[in-house]
């Protein structure tokens, strides 16, 4: 048997579409065979001469864990100075070896170098993209392959730099609306954790010396600081086999279908995770409509950017339905958590041939909600959370305290 290897191809599919890919064969014949066998017609095939870092080596290593580590930022970037190069008229292998240069990271710097590597072996640039989807998400890829075959690479990079940094924004919103309940809960526990394990013994043995007859709400705290103080040998072990079971839980699909439950049903975070699914898929669709990428690729897509079960039985509809011949609108319609309007505005869209912008209105109109309701919500969780610690530290001082008011015969001896 004669040893095998990568061969690269380019051919037209059945709908008259350049692709283009590698297949791992015996020779160069046998891949034009396989490829006739599927109805393409063969354009070019050629072995794909490996380089070094494609090997099983340190460098490939090295490569892949900085993959890991590229920034947001870097790719936004990146994507605005290919676009500017490309408009004046710079080739693209001449602007990655420039942005290799100047690249500040050096992380990046390795993805970059790998790219301009796979162009000067004559790689399409989106596969190039392709080989690193860590760093480049699957609706940039998709766009690049579009811009290849219509000749607006330079455009469409910049598009993709304006969505990138659009998702960037708004994934601050987020975080930033629930990074304030988060921190509050933090401290609240570290500041009860004190309180119980070094403040209330002092106070008992004060009681103890005294002969005091405490009352309820004090033996109650009392109890409480004794056990925290002195069984973290139980209750440890305990909590951490509870949270490596969370843990556990929260990545199985059932755990996984309750968060995204509670995102979509909790009262006051329902408005903003809708509004920010809703503006993720509308902003991938419309960008991607106007790169006139397959459709079912485009729902493929949007399965990744929402992120969510109840969306993915959305998105697994709707490609049922296109594979069938019927209408997106059919699976939107039936979804609970879509609005009735955007609905109705999406069904509006498809029967017009004006999808694009309808899902481009779409999206412009869910961002601005989205930071109404990041507004709203962090308007009703700061004094909610002020009032529950309130309560709780408030709660300690008094049963703290409250031996002292009550009786003054725990001061005096008496």
């Amino acid at each position: 048997m004669s040893a095998q290897s990568t061969y690269n191809y380019k051919a037209r599919d059945t709908g008259g579409a350049v692709v283009s890919g590698s297949i791992v064969a015996e020779s160069a014949d046998e891949v034009g065979a396989r490829l006739r066998a599927e109805g393409k017609i063969v354009l070019s095939v050629r072995e794909h001469a490996m380089r070094p870092a494609e090997a099983l080596d340190v460098a490939q290593i090295q490569r892949t864990e900085s993959a890991k580590r590229v920034r947001t930022e870097d790719v936004i970037a990146f994507c605005q100075q290919i676009s500017v190069m490309l408009e004046t008229g710079v080739p693209l292998s001449e602007s990655l070896s420039v942005l290799c240069k100047q690249c500040p990271s050096k992380d990046f710097r390795w993805v970059l170098q790998a790219l301009n590597d796979d162009l000067h072996n004559g790689e399409p640039f989106s596969t190039a993209m392709a080989r690193w989807p860590r760093v480049f998400p699957g609706m940039m890829i998709s766009l690049m392959k579009a811009s290849e075959a219509s000749g607006t690479m330079a455009m469409m990079l910049g598009r993709i730099g304006q969505y990138l940094a659009r998702e960037r924004r708004t994934i601050r919103q987020i975080k930033g609306a629930l990074a304030y309940p988060s921190f509050m809960i933090v401290t609240g526990l570290v500041v009860t954790g004190f309180l119980m394990a070094f403040v209330l013994p002092r106070f008992a043995g004060i009681y103890a010396q005294r002969s005091a007859s405490l009352p309820a709400p004090t033996k109650v705290l009392m109890a409480v600081s004794d056990f925290v103080s002195t069984q973290y040998v139980i209750y440890g072990p305990a909590l951490a086999v509870v949270g490596l079971v969370a843990f556990v839980w929260a990545r199985r699909p059932s755990g996984r279908r309750a968060r995204d439950w509670f995102r979509l049903r909790c009262p006051g975070l329902r408005a903003m995770f809708a509004h920010f699914y809703l503006s993720r898929s509308a902003r991938t669709m419309a960008t991607l409509l106007s790169a006139g990428v397959n459709l079912l690729d485009i729902i493929d897509i949007c399965r990744g950017v929402t992120n969510n079960v109840y969306y993915d039985d959305m998105w697994d509809d709707m490609a049922r339905g296109v594979r069938e011949g019927r209408r997106l609108s059919e699976a939107v319609l039936a979804a609970p958590f879509i609005p009735p309007n955007v609905a109705a505005m999406i069904a509006a869209g498809e029967r017009t041939g004006h999808l694009e912008g309808v899902m481009d209105k779409i999206a412009t109109h869910s961002e601005e909600e989205l930071e109404t309701a990041v507004k709203q919500v962090t308007a009703f969780i700061e004094p909610v959370m002020i009032l529950i610690m309130g309560l709780v530290i408030g709660g300690v001082a008094i049963a703290l305290l409250l031996p002292i008011f009550s009786m003054s015969s725990v001061l005096s001896g008496g």
